[in-house]
């Protein structure tokens, strides 16, 4: 398994990593998505959680990070990940919602 699919506990720096990241998606989302760090099953095929940035839309949650995106922002590059992989992507949580208007 990967040093970033897994649990971090509250208190860890990845952990902390994660929380800024997610207040910076926050302040940038164009659709008012408010940004957390929580537990997710990783792919719901699978048994294992790990801890990420979730995305908190008015029709349900949704994970924001693929893992590059996560390892990006755990190594500290965290204003690439926010703005190439995570607002910048076709997935991203914010670009779904904008296309459903």
């Amino acid at each position: 398994m990967s040093n970033t699919i897994k649990i971090f506990p509250r208190d860890s720096k990845e952990h902390k990593l994660l929380e800024l990241a997610a207040a910076l998606l926050t302040v940038k989302s164009p659709t008012q998505c408010r940004y957390y760090v929580g537990e997710t099953y990783f792919d719901y095929g699978q048994d294992w959680m790990w801890t990420t940035i979730l995305c908190n839309a008015s029709d349900g949650s949704y994970q924001a990070l693929s893992p590059k995106a996560q390892e990006l922002i755990l190594n500290e590059q965290i204003e690439e990940a926010v703005d190439k992989w995570v607002l910048g992507s076709k997935y991203c949580p914010d670009r779904i919602r904008e296309e459903v208007k």
